[in-house]
Protein backbone atom coordinates (compact mmCIF):
# COMPACT_ATOMS: atom_id res chain seq x y z
CA UNK A 1 0.00 0.00 0.00
CA UNK A 2 1.48 3.37 -1.07
CA UNK A 3 1.71 6.47 1.09
CA UNK A 4 -0.99 8.14 -1.02
CA UNK A 5 -3.39 5.25 -0.51
CA UNK A 6 -2.74 5.41 3.24
CA UNK A 7 -3.51 9.16 3.23
CA UNK A 8 -6.77 8.62 1.34
CA UNK A 9 -7.92 5.79 3.59
CA UNK A 10 -6.94 7.81 6.65
CA UNK A 11 -9.05 10.69 5.35
CA UNK A 12 -12.05 8.40 4.78
CA UNK A 13 -11.72 6.97 8.27
CA UNK A 14 -11.44 10.50 9.71
CA UNK A 15 -14.64 11.54 7.90
CA UNK A 16 -16.45 8.51 9.29
CA UNK A 17 -15.17 9.06 12.84
CA UNK A 18 -15.97 12.78 12.75
CA UNK A 19 -19.44 12.08 11.37
CA UNK A 20 -20.22 9.55 14.08
CA UNK A 21 -18.58 11.51 16.90
CA UNK A 22 -20.48 14.74 16.12
CA UNK A 23 -23.89 13.10 15.71
CA UNK A 24 -26.84 14.27 17.71
CA UNK A 25 -28.50 12.01 20.25
CA UNK A 26 -30.95 10.70 17.69
CA UNK A 27 -34.10 9.49 19.35
CA UNK A 28 -36.60 11.04 16.96
CA UNK A 29 -37.08 12.17 13.38
CA UNK A 30 -36.81 15.77 14.59
CA UNK A 31 -33.25 15.13 15.81
CA UNK A 32 -32.40 13.62 12.43
CA UNK A 33 -33.40 16.70 10.41
CA UNK A 34 -32.21 19.49 12.72
CA UNK A 35 -28.95 20.72 14.25
CA UNK A 36 -28.17 22.01 17.71
CA UNK A 37 -25.58 23.91 19.73
CA UNK A 38 -22.66 25.58 17.98
CA UNK A 39 -23.76 24.10 14.66
CA UNK A 40 -26.56 26.67 14.48
CA UNK A 41 -24.44 29.73 15.24
CA UNK A 42 -20.94 29.05 13.86
CA UNK A 43 -20.20 31.36 10.94
CA UNK A 44 -17.39 29.12 9.66
CA UNK A 45 -19.62 26.03 9.69
CA UNK A 46 -22.33 27.93 7.82
CA UNK A 47 -19.93 29.16 5.12
CA UNK A 48 -18.35 25.72 4.79
CA UNK A 49 -21.61 23.80 4.52
CA UNK A 50 -23.16 26.23 2.01
CA UNK A 51 -20.01 26.07 -0.13
CA UNK A 52 -19.47 22.31 -0.13
CA UNK A 53 -23.15 21.53 -0.72
CA UNK A 54 -23.05 23.69 -3.87
CA UNK A 55 -19.77 22.32 -5.27
CA UNK A 56 -19.65 18.72 -6.41
CA UNK A 57 -18.34 16.49 -9.13
CA UNK A 58 -20.03 18.57 -11.82
CA UNK A 59 -17.84 21.50 -10.84
CA UNK A 60 -14.51 19.84 -10.09
CA UNK A 61 -14.60 17.23 -12.85
CA UNK A 62 -17.36 18.41 -15.18
CA UNK A 63 -16.04 21.93 -15.72
CA UNK A 64 -12.49 20.60 -16.10
CA UNK A 65 -13.77 18.13 -18.72
CA UNK A 66 -15.47 20.92 -20.65
CA UNK A 67 -12.34 23.11 -20.50
CA UNK A 68 -10.22 20.18 -21.70
CA UNK A 69 -12.64 19.67 -24.61
CA UNK A 70 -12.39 23.31 -25.59
CA UNK A 71 -15.68 24.48 -24.11
CA UNK A 72 -15.02 27.35 -21.68
CA UNK A 73 -18.60 28.54 -22.04
CA UNK A 74 -19.65 26.63 -18.93
CA UNK A 75 -17.08 28.53 -16.85
CA UNK A 76 -18.11 31.89 -18.27
CA UNK A 77 -21.77 30.95 -17.94
CA UNK A 78 -21.37 30.10 -14.25
CA UNK A 79 -19.60 33.41 -13.65
CA UNK A 80 -22.38 35.32 -15.38
CA UNK A 81 -24.86 33.52 -13.12
CA UNK A 82 -23.00 34.55 -9.94
CA UNK A 83 -25.07 37.77 -9.50
CA UNK A 84 -28.12 35.53 -9.00
CA UNK A 85 -26.52 34.26 -5.77
CA UNK A 86 -26.15 37.87 -4.62
CA UNK A 87 -29.78 38.62 -5.42
CA UNK A 88 -30.83 35.50 -3.54
CA UNK A 89 -28.82 36.62 -0.51
CA UNK A 90 -30.41 40.07 -0.58
CA UNK A 91 -34.03 39.33 -1.46
CA UNK A 92 -34.77 35.61 -1.03
CA UNK A 93 -32.91 34.61 2.13
CA UNK A 94 -34.89 36.94 4.45
CA UNK A 95 -38.12 35.46 3.10
CA UNK A 96 -36.92 31.86 3.39
CA UNK A 97 -35.93 32.46 7.01
CA UNK A 98 -39.47 33.56 7.85
CA UNK A 99 -40.10 29.82 7.54
CA UNK A 100 -37.44 29.01 10.14
CA UNK A 101 -38.32 25.65 11.66
CA UNK A 102 -39.39 24.13 8.34
CA UNK A 103 -37.66 20.80 7.74
CA UNK A 104 -38.17 20.49 3.98
CA UNK A 105 -39.21 22.45 0.91
CA UNK A 106 -42.50 20.60 1.25
CA UNK A 107 -43.06 22.28 4.63
CA UNK A 108 -42.78 25.69 2.95
CA UNK A 109 -44.99 24.80 -0.01
CA UNK A 110 -47.60 23.22 2.28
CA UNK A 111 -48.13 26.58 3.95
CA UNK A 112 -49.31 28.04 0.64
CA UNK A 113 -50.68 25.07 -1.27
CA UNK A 114 -51.53 22.45 1.33
CA UNK A 115 -50.93 18.75 0.68
CA UNK A 116 -50.73 19.28 -3.09
CA UNK A 117 -47.83 21.73 -2.72
CA UNK A 118 -46.10 19.42 -0.26
CA UNK A 119 -46.39 16.41 -2.58
CA UNK A 120 -45.13 18.23 -5.68
CA UNK A 121 -42.19 19.67 -3.73
CA UNK A 122 -41.43 16.23 -2.27
CA UNK A 123 -41.45 14.47 -5.64
CA UNK A 124 -39.27 17.14 -7.23
CA UNK A 125 -36.82 17.08 -4.30
CA UNK A 126 -36.46 13.30 -4.41
CA UNK A 127 -35.87 13.13 -8.17
CA UNK A 128 -33.34 15.97 -8.40
CA UNK A 129 -31.44 14.97 -5.25
CA UNK A 130 -31.11 11.31 -6.30
CA UNK A 131 -29.71 12.56 -9.62
CA UNK A 132 -27.18 14.73 -7.82
CA UNK A 133 -26.08 11.80 -5.65
CA UNK A 134 -25.67 9.67 -8.79
CA UNK A 135 -23.44 12.35 -10.33
CA UNK A 136 -21.16 12.32 -7.30
CA UNK A 137 -21.00 8.53 -7.33
CA UNK A 138 -19.91 8.62 -10.97
CA UNK A 139 -17.02 10.97 -10.18
CA UNK A 140 -16.04 8.97 -7.11
CA UNK A 141 -15.70 5.88 -9.28
CA UNK A 142 -13.32 7.71 -11.64
CA UNK A 143 -11.15 8.84 -8.74
CA UNK A 144 -10.68 5.35 -7.37
CA UNK A 145 -10.42 3.62 -10.72
CA UNK A 146 -7.95 5.86 -12.52
CA UNK A 147 -5.89 7.34 -9.69
CA UNK A 148 -5.83 4.74 -6.93
CA UNK A 149 -6.17 1.81 -9.36
CA UNK A 150 -9.08 0.40 -7.35
CA UNK A 151 -12.05 -0.99 -9.29
CA UNK A 152 -14.99 1.34 -9.89
CA UNK A 153 -17.45 -0.73 -7.88
CA UNK A 154 -15.09 -1.25 -4.94
CA UNK A 155 -14.29 2.46 -4.81
CA UNK A 156 -17.95 3.45 -4.94
CA UNK A 157 -18.93 0.96 -2.24
CA UNK A 158 -16.07 2.14 0.00
CA UNK A 159 -16.66 5.90 -0.30
CA UNK A 160 -20.45 5.82 -0.38
CA UNK A 161 -20.65 3.12 2.21
CA UNK A 162 -18.98 5.62 4.55
CA UNK A 163 -21.32 8.43 3.47
CA UNK A 164 -24.39 6.24 3.97
CA UNK A 165 -23.20 5.12 7.42
CA UNK A 166 -22.68 8.57 8.95
CA UNK A 167 -25.68 10.19 7.23
CA UNK A 168 -27.91 7.32 8.32
CA UNK A 169 -26.69 7.24 11.91
CA UNK A 170 -25.87 10.90 12.53
CA UNK A 171 -28.34 12.88 10.41
CA UNK A 172 -27.82 16.56 9.54
CA UNK A 173 -25.64 17.27 12.58
CA UNK A 174 -22.99 14.78 11.41
CA UNK A 175 -23.13 16.14 7.86
CA UNK A 176 -22.47 19.71 9.05
CA UNK A 177 -19.27 18.76 10.90
CA UNK A 178 -17.93 16.55 8.10
CA UNK A 179 -18.63 19.43 5.70
CA UNK A 180 -16.09 21.53 7.59
CA UNK A 181 -13.35 18.95 7.06
CA UNK A 182 -14.39 18.54 3.43
CA UNK A 183 -14.34 22.31 2.89
CA UNK A 184 -10.67 22.61 3.87
CA UNK A 185 -9.74 19.49 1.88
CA UNK A 186 -11.35 20.97 -1.25
CA UNK A 187 -9.84 24.45 -1.11
CA UNK A 188 -6.37 22.95 -0.63
CA UNK A 189 -6.57 20.17 -3.24
CA UNK A 190 -7.83 21.98 -6.35
CA UNK A 191 -5.30 24.87 -6.30
CA UNK A 192 -2.57 22.31 -5.53
CA UNK A 193 -3.24 20.58 -8.87
CA UNK A 194 -2.95 23.94 -10.65
CA UNK A 195 0.32 24.78 -8.93
CA UNK A 196 1.85 21.41 -9.83
CA UNK A 197 0.67 21.77 -13.44
CA UNK A 198 1.99 25.32 -13.90
CA UNK A 199 5.26 24.29 -12.27
CA UNK A 200 5.66 21.43 -14.78
CA UNK A 201 4.81 23.49 -17.87
CA UNK A 202 6.20 26.86 -16.81
CA UNK A 203 3.93 29.88 -16.41
CA UNK A 204 5.15 31.70 -19.52
CA UNK A 205 4.99 28.56 -21.62
CA UNK A 206 1.48 27.79 -20.37
CA UNK A 207 0.21 31.29 -21.24
CA UNK A 208 1.83 31.26 -24.67
CA UNK A 209 0.35 27.87 -25.54
CA UNK A 210 -3.22 28.64 -24.49
CA UNK A 211 -5.48 28.06 -27.49
CA UNK A 212 -6.93 31.49 -28.24
CA UNK A 213 -10.12 30.07 -29.70
CA UNK A 214 -10.82 28.24 -26.44
CA UNK A 215 -10.61 31.10 -23.97
CA UNK A 216 -11.18 34.41 -25.76
CA UNK A 217 -14.73 35.36 -26.57
CA UNK A 218 -15.62 34.99 -30.24
CA UNK A 219 -19.07 34.78 -31.77
CA UNK A 220 -19.35 31.02 -31.28
CA UNK A 221 -18.04 31.07 -27.70
CA UNK A 222 -20.22 34.06 -26.84
CA UNK A 223 -23.32 32.24 -28.08
CA UNK A 224 -22.46 29.11 -26.10
CA UNK A 225 -21.73 31.22 -23.02
CA UNK A 226 -25.13 32.93 -23.19
CA UNK A 227 -26.85 29.56 -23.64
CA UNK A 228 -24.97 28.10 -20.67
CA UNK A 229 -25.63 31.18 -18.52
CA UNK A 230 -29.38 31.05 -19.24
CA UNK A 231 -29.41 27.46 -18.02
CA UNK A 232 -27.42 28.26 -14.86
CA UNK A 233 -29.62 31.27 -14.07
CA UNK A 234 -32.54 28.94 -13.28
CA UNK A 235 -30.44 26.31 -11.48
CA UNK A 236 -30.73 27.78 -7.99
CA UNK A 237 -32.52 27.35 -4.67
CA UNK A 238 -32.03 23.60 -4.53
CA UNK A 239 -33.31 21.61 -1.55
CA UNK A 240 -29.86 21.40 0.08
CA UNK A 241 -29.39 25.16 -0.20
CA UNK A 242 -32.79 25.85 1.34
CA UNK A 243 -32.02 23.40 4.13
CA UNK A 244 -28.78 25.26 4.88
CA UNK A 245 -30.54 28.63 4.73
CA UNK A 246 -32.94 27.44 7.44
CA UNK A 247 -30.17 26.41 9.86
CA UNK A 248 -29.74 29.92 11.23
CA UNK A 249 -32.68 32.25 11.99
CA UNK A 250 -30.51 35.32 11.37
CA UNK A 251 -30.91 36.36 7.69
CA UNK A 252 -27.95 38.75 7.90
CA UNK A 253 -25.58 35.97 8.99
CA UNK A 254 -26.78 33.65 6.23
CA UNK A 255 -26.55 36.36 3.57
CA UNK A 256 -22.98 37.21 4.61
CA UNK A 257 -22.10 33.51 4.44
CA UNK A 258 -23.41 33.44 0.86
CA UNK A 259 -21.31 36.48 -0.10
CA UNK A 260 -18.15 34.83 1.23
CA UNK A 261 -19.09 31.51 -0.36
CA UNK A 262 -19.55 33.27 -3.71
CA UNK A 263 -16.06 34.81 -3.63
CA UNK A 264 -14.50 31.45 -2.79
CA UNK A 265 -16.61 29.78 -5.49
CA UNK A 266 -15.40 32.13 -8.25
CA UNK A 267 -11.76 31.53 -7.31
CA UNK A 268 -12.41 27.80 -7.07
CA UNK A 269 -14.01 27.84 -10.53
CA UNK A 270 -10.94 29.54 -12.03
CA UNK A 271 -8.62 26.89 -10.60
CA UNK A 272 -10.86 24.07 -11.84
CA UNK A 273 -10.88 25.55 -15.36
CA UNK A 274 -7.11 26.01 -15.32
CA UNK A 275 -6.75 22.34 -14.40
CA UNK A 276 -8.71 21.36 -17.50
CA UNK A 277 -6.54 23.59 -19.69
CA UNK A 278 -3.35 22.23 -18.12
CA UNK A 279 -4.52 18.69 -18.80
CA UNK A 280 -5.15 19.61 -22.44
CA UNK A 281 -1.73 21.24 -22.70
CA UNK A 282 0.08 18.16 -21.38
CA UNK A 283 -2.09 15.26 -22.51
CA UNK A 284 -4.34 16.39 -25.41
CA UNK A 285 -4.91 12.82 -26.64
CA UNK A 286 -6.62 11.62 -23.46
CA UNK A 287 -10.37 11.15 -23.18
CA UNK A 288 -11.89 14.25 -21.57
CA UNK A 289 -13.50 12.36 -18.67
CA UNK A 290 -10.14 10.77 -17.81
CA UNK A 291 -7.97 13.85 -18.33
CA UNK A 292 -8.07 15.15 -14.76
CA UNK A 293 -7.39 11.78 -13.07
CA UNK A 294 -4.52 11.16 -15.48
CA UNK A 295 -3.14 14.67 -14.86
CA UNK A 296 -3.11 14.09 -11.11
CA UNK A 297 -1.48 10.70 -11.51
CA UNK A 298 1.29 12.15 -13.69
CA UNK A 299 2.18 15.56 -12.24
CA UNK A 300 1.31 15.55 -8.52
CA UNK A 301 4.23 14.23 -6.41
CA UNK A 302 3.89 11.14 -4.26
CA UNK A 303 2.58 12.13 -0.86
CA UNK A 304 0.75 15.17 -2.20
CA UNK A 305 -1.33 12.90 -4.41
CA UNK A 306 -3.07 11.52 -1.36
CA UNK A 307 -3.95 15.05 -0.22
CA UNK A 308 -5.31 15.92 -3.67
CA UNK A 309 -7.35 12.73 -3.94
CA UNK A 310 -8.78 13.31 -0.48
CA UNK A 311 -9.80 16.81 -1.60
CA UNK A 312 -11.47 15.48 -4.74
CA UNK A 313 -13.34 12.88 -2.71
CA UNK A 314 -14.42 15.70 -0.40
CA UNK A 315 -16.04 17.54 -3.31
CA UNK A 316 -18.21 14.57 -4.25
CA UNK A 317 -18.89 13.15 -0.77
CA UNK A 318 -19.89 16.54 0.67
CA UNK A 319 -22.55 17.03 -1.98
CA UNK A 320 -23.71 13.43 -1.83
CA UNK A 321 -24.23 13.39 1.93
CA UNK A 322 -26.29 16.59 1.77
CA UNK A 323 -28.48 15.31 -1.06
CA UNK A 324 -28.94 11.93 0.59
CA UNK A 325 -30.15 13.66 3.73
CA UNK A 326 -32.67 15.98 2.06
CA UNK A 327 -33.94 13.12 -0.12
CA UNK A 328 -34.65 10.82 2.81
CA UNK A 329 -36.34 13.69 4.67
CA UNK A 330 -38.52 14.63 1.68
CA UNK A 331 -39.39 11.01 0.95
CA UNK A 332 -40.65 10.41 4.48
CA UNK A 333 -42.10 13.80 5.39
CA UNK A 334 -43.56 14.97 2.08
CA UNK A 335 -44.55 11.72 0.35
CA UNK A 336 -44.89 8.73 2.70
CA UNK A 337 -46.14 10.30 5.90
CA UNK A 338 -48.97 12.36 4.37
CA UNK A 339 -50.30 9.03 3.05
CA UNK A 340 -49.65 6.72 6.02
CA UNK A 341 -49.79 9.40 8.75
CA UNK A 342 -47.22 7.89 11.12
CA UNK A 343 -47.15 9.93 14.33
CA UNK A 344 -44.45 8.05 16.25
CA UNK A 345 -41.19 10.03 15.92
CA UNK A 346 -39.01 6.97 16.52
CA UNK A 347 -40.72 5.09 13.69
CA UNK A 348 -40.27 8.10 11.41
CA UNK A 349 -36.57 8.16 12.31
CA UNK A 350 -36.11 4.53 11.32
CA UNK A 351 -38.10 5.06 8.14
CA UNK A 352 -35.76 7.94 7.23
CA UNK A 353 -32.71 5.78 7.92
CA UNK A 354 -33.98 2.93 5.75
CA UNK A 355 -34.84 5.42 2.99
CA UNK A 356 -31.31 6.86 3.22
CA UNK A 357 -29.75 3.45 2.57
CA UNK A 358 -32.12 2.60 -0.28
CA UNK A 359 -31.68 5.96 -1.99
CA UNK A 360 -27.88 5.70 -1.87
CA UNK A 361 -28.03 2.22 -3.39
CA UNK A 362 -30.45 3.28 -6.13
CA UNK A 363 -28.29 6.28 -7.05
CA UNK A 364 -25.39 3.93 -7.84
CA UNK A 365 -27.50 2.30 -10.58
CA UNK A 366 -28.37 5.69 -12.11
CA UNK A 367 -24.71 6.71 -12.10
CA UNK A 368 -23.90 3.93 -14.57
CA UNK A 369 -26.25 5.44 -17.20
CA UNK A 370 -24.29 8.68 -17.84
CA UNK A 371 -20.74 9.18 -19.11
CA UNK A 372 -20.43 12.96 -18.60
CA UNK A 373 -21.14 14.10 -15.07
CA UNK A 374 -22.07 17.69 -15.90
CA UNK A 375 -24.54 16.51 -18.55
CA UNK A 376 -26.21 14.37 -15.90
CA UNK A 377 -26.44 17.32 -13.51
CA UNK A 378 -27.81 19.72 -16.15
CA UNK A 379 -30.37 17.11 -17.21
CA UNK A 380 -31.54 16.27 -13.69
CA UNK A 381 -32.07 19.95 -12.81
CA UNK A 382 -34.95 19.87 -15.28
CA UNK A 383 -36.94 18.13 -12.57
CA UNK A 384 -36.49 21.09 -10.22
CA UNK A 385 -36.59 24.48 -11.96
CA UNK A 386 -39.47 23.75 -14.37
CA UNK A 387 -41.56 22.02 -11.69
CA UNK A 388 -41.18 23.89 -8.41
CA UNK A 389 -38.83 26.90 -8.69
CA UNK A 390 -41.34 29.45 -10.02
CA UNK A 391 -44.24 28.71 -7.63
CA UNK A 392 -41.77 28.47 -4.72
CA UNK A 393 -40.21 31.90 -5.35
CA UNK A 394 -43.61 33.45 -6.00
CA UNK A 395 -44.98 31.95 -2.78
CA UNK A 396 -42.12 33.47 -0.81
CA UNK A 397 -43.40 36.85 -2.03
CA UNK A 398 -47.00 35.86 -1.22
CA UNK A 399 -47.99 35.56 -4.87
CA UNK A 400 -49.98 32.35 -5.10
CA UNK A 401 -52.43 30.56 -7.38
CA UNK A 402 -54.89 27.77 -6.71
CA UNK A 403 -53.89 24.15 -6.21
CA UNK A 404 -55.33 23.14 -9.58
CA UNK A 405 -53.40 25.89 -11.32
CA UNK A 406 -50.25 24.89 -9.43
CA UNK A 407 -50.58 21.36 -10.81
CA UNK A 408 -50.98 22.69 -14.35
CA UNK A 409 -48.05 25.09 -13.92
CA UNK A 410 -45.73 22.32 -12.70
CA UNK A 411 -46.97 19.87 -15.32
CA UNK A 412 -46.46 22.42 -18.12
CA UNK A 413 -42.89 23.10 -16.99
CA UNK A 414 -41.98 19.42 -16.69
CA UNK A 415 -43.59 18.45 -20.01
CA UNK A 416 -41.96 21.31 -21.92
CA UNK A 417 -38.58 20.42 -20.42
CA UNK A 418 -38.86 16.79 -21.53
CA UNK A 419 -40.18 17.64 -25.01
CA UNK A 420 -37.44 20.20 -25.56
CA UNK A 421 -34.72 17.93 -24.22
CA UNK A 422 -35.64 15.00 -26.45
CA UNK A 423 -36.84 16.67 -29.64
CA UNK A 424 -35.46 20.21 -30.00
CA UNK A 425 -32.20 20.60 -28.09
CA UNK A 426 -30.17 19.16 -30.98
CA UNK A 427 -31.52 21.90 -33.27
CA UNK A 428 -31.64 24.83 -30.84
CA UNK A 429 -29.05 24.30 -28.09
CA UNK A 430 -30.93 26.06 -25.28
CA UNK A 431 -30.94 23.97 -22.11
CA UNK A 432 -34.18 22.13 -21.43
CA UNK A 433 -34.10 23.34 -17.82
CA UNK A 434 -34.22 26.95 -19.03
CA UNK A 435 -37.03 26.36 -21.51
CA UNK A 436 -39.05 24.40 -18.96
CA UNK A 437 -38.64 27.11 -16.31
CA UNK A 438 -39.66 29.85 -18.75
CA UNK A 439 -42.77 27.87 -19.70
CA UNK A 440 -43.52 27.32 -16.01
CA UNK A 441 -43.24 31.07 -15.40
CA UNK A 442 -45.48 31.84 -18.37
CA UNK A 443 -48.05 29.31 -17.15
CA UNK A 444 -47.92 30.85 -13.68
CA UNK A 445 -48.51 34.34 -15.09
CA UNK A 446 -51.46 33.08 -17.14
CA UNK A 447 -52.86 31.38 -14.03
CA UNK A 448 -52.70 34.69 -12.16
CA UNK A 449 -54.88 36.51 -14.68
CA UNK A 450 -57.41 33.72 -15.23
CA UNK A 451 -60.42 34.24 -12.94
CA UNK A 452 -60.46 31.83 -10.01
CA UNK A 453 -63.59 29.74 -9.45
CA UNK A 454 -65.09 29.61 -5.98
CA UNK A 455 -64.35 25.90 -5.66
CA UNK A 456 -60.69 26.54 -6.39
CA UNK A 457 -60.59 29.17 -3.65
CA UNK A 458 -62.01 26.67 -1.19
CA UNK A 459 -59.42 24.07 -2.26
CA UNK A 460 -56.62 26.58 -1.76
CA UNK A 461 -57.78 27.43 1.74
CA UNK A 462 -58.27 23.79 2.76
Amino acid sequence: MTIDTIIVFSYLILVLVLGLYSKSNLVSFKNYVEVSGITKTSKLLLIATIFVSSVGGATTFGIAEKAFSGDISYTYGLMLAVPVDILIAIYIIPRIITHYGAQSVGDIMAKYYGSVGRFIAGISTVIVSIGFVAAQISVSGYIFQYILKISYIEGVILSYGIVIIYTTIGGLQSIMFTNLLQFFAMIIAIPLITICGINKIGFGEFISQLPVEKIYLNSNLLTNTIIAALGFLVMNLYPTFIQRALINNNPSATSKAIYIKTIIYVLFLIFVTLNGLIAYNLYPDKLSNLALPYLIDQIVPIGLQGVVIAGLLATVMSTADSDLNVTSIALIKDIFNPIFKVQNQTKLLWMARVANVLIGSFAIIIALCFNNVIDLVVFITGFWGPIILVPLIMALFNIIITQKKLIMCSFSGALSFLIWQYFFVSYIPLKGVFVGTVVSFAAFCVALVIPTKRDDNKALLS
